[in-house]
């Protein structure tokens, strides 16, 4: 078990997202926690423990728990990769989740699906606190630091000459245990949440950071359009723009001192 307090932890699901911050990471001490490997060092120059925590709710939930009780972070940011959802968004551009909802907990019927604040028996009239939000002083924190910031392009032998500038969306993020894969699920989590995009992990760090009383942060450069290409487009992209994500962390990790 670590002994000493690490100030700030980094949970990325999957190599690629771990390979995107560690060109920027100094002193790099490889450890085990319950474990799992722990990279602890200086990650633009402030002391990080980072972890990949696998893919789904339930393993991030679990590594969460880990960085703020094993090694008592102040606060978490995840950084990785996600789905678009919004129609206006594109391979290559990123979301900062200004809110965080888990879209699988709920109750199922026959007239469709109620969603349920994570914890909270999932019966009786619908209920609207089912988000988790960042507090408005850190949102406001987050617009400064990102005012005028500029993402890079992605190569022009993936998105062809005539792609847009990537754009930056302070918005919602929605997770589940599921890869969506679906146009017609891809339209109702937009219609439903307003999300912007969709994961698997982001909402479940927030419901742990919540418990400890501890900010967390969710960045994703969107890899795929969570339609019935997704299967295709992630694996093509996923390696491209993982690394857009890495460069909004050393923007917003100031945000979290």
């Amino acid at each position: 078990m670590l002994k000493e307090r690490i100030p700030l932890g980094i949970i990325c699901a999957m190599p690629e997202e771990i390979a995107a911050l560690l060109g920027d990471m100094t002193g790099i001490e490889r450890r085990e926690l319950a474990g799992r490997e722990v990279l602890t060092g200086q990650l633009f120059g402030r002391p990080v423990a980072m972890i990949e925590s696998g893919i789904g709710k339930v393993a991030a939930a679990m590594t969460a728990t880990l960085l703020l009780d094993g090694l008592r972070c102040r606060a978490i940011v995840m950084s990785g990769v996600a789905g678009g959802i919004d129609p206006a968004l594109a391979i290559g551009d990123l979301v900062v989740a200004q809110r965080l909802i888990q879209h699988d907990y709920g109750r199922l019927q026959a007239g469709g699906f109620t969603p349920f604040r994570p914890a909270v028996p999932p019966f009786g009239p619908g209920r609207n606190d089912y988000a988790f939000e960042l507090p408005d002083g850190m949102l406001t924190r987050i617009h400064a630091a990102l005012d005028g910031f500029t993402l890079p392009s992605l190569p022009t032998d993936l998105v062809g000459v005539d792609a847009r500038a990537p754009v930056i969306k302070v918005g919602t993020i929605v997770s589940g245990d599921q890869f969506i894969n679906d146009e017609d699920v891809r339209g109702r989590l937009q219609r439903e949440f307003g999300a912007h995009a969709c994961e698997m992990e982001g909402a479940a760090v927030a419901q742990v950071a919540e418990a400890f009383g501890v900010p967390a942060i969710v960045i994703r450069s969107l890899s795929d359009l969570a339609g019935s290409d997704s299967h295709l487009d992630f694996g093509k992209f996923v390696t491209a723009v993982a690394p857009t994500a890495a460069k909004v962390v050393e923007r917003l990790v100031p945000v979290l001192d």
